[in-house]
């Protein structure tokens, strides 16, 4: 009792885990790092602020709510034209665009992109970015667009700098290939993975081994925009990777393959 009335005293509430797990089988908005998926849930230990404790108890009902189709998807707010300048595959004039959401560093945008991670709880939105991407994008059926977050840290923001310092070399084509190259180098959070000495092998590796790579890599020339980046995708609702929007719709449940496959099939239907 008296360790209850302490934490009263302090006006934190820890939120049970129950609702905690129907969170992260939505969006994927609690990270944790690639090694440990599976066991980081059973330690998850979530403390608010008194005032916010019923408000993000009803968050995470709401998401429990979209893992069941209960939700529907949010209606387009803010300004989306910031897209028109991120790396793109497919059809500038394309009927229908699929944009995602992704930091470089999370681990469900690895499995998205389609690592092979976590297991078989997994399966429904594994290679989902890629498999749109492939089936859609790359035969001219839609627009694919992959917009930059930076949630988790300066190792983040380094990766999508040296991304954008790939497109700069060689255009949208040279960022997926830089993109490609990182989501492959992903193994945690943090742990120096996404050094800048380990990003400019990485960009060798992937043919980035010119002296402006490397120049632009280490000067961080793009960690502006990066900042921005970020910034745009909460003023339009964003707030965890990956997350999937349709013609400046966003998806609640966007990473599931066949949720997003069936929207798109629906979009171009119309």
């Amino acid at each position: 009792m008296a360790d209850k009335n302490e934490a009263l005293e302090k006006g934190e509430y820890v939120i049970g885990i129950a609702i905690i797990l129907a969170a992260l089988l939505v969006s994927a908005t609690v990270y944790v790092t690639v090694g440990g998926l599976q066991d980081a849930i059973g330690k998850i230990k979530l403390v608010v602020p008194a005032g916010a404790a019923a408000g993000a108890a009803a968050g995470a009902a709401g998401a429990a709510a979209g893992a069941t189709g209960g939700a529907q998807a949010q209606a387009p707010t803010g300004d989306w034209s910031f897209v028109a300048n991120d790396p793109a595959i497919g059809p500038k004039d394309a009927k229908v665009t699929v944009i995602e959401f992704a930091d470089f560093q999370c681990p469900y945008c690895g499995i998205v992109y389609g690592r092979d991670l976590g297991g078989a709880q997994y399966d429904p939105i594994r290679g989902t970015a890629t498999k749109i991407s492939n089936e859609y994008a790359k035969t001219n059926k839609i627009r694919f667009v992959y917009h930059i977050m930076s949630f988790l840290g300066q190792e983040s923001v380094d990766a999508a700098n040296a991304a954008l310092c790939a497109r700069e070399i060689g255009g949208d084509e040279a960022f997926f290939k830089m993109h490609d190259a990182l989501f492959n180098a992903q193994k945690g959070e943090n742990k120096g993975d996404f050094s800048i000495a380990n990003l400019k092998t990485i960009a060798a590796n992937a043919g980035f081994s010119s002296a402006a790579m490397t120049s632009c890599i280490e000067s961080g020339k793009y960690n502006g925009q990066v900042a921005a980046s970020t910034s745009q995708a909460n003023a339009v609702g964003v707030q965890g990777t990956p997350s999937f929007a349709l013609n400046g719709v966003l998806l609640p449940n966007g990473a599931e393959y066949t949720s997003l496959k069936s929207a798109v099939d629906a979009a171009l239907a119309k």
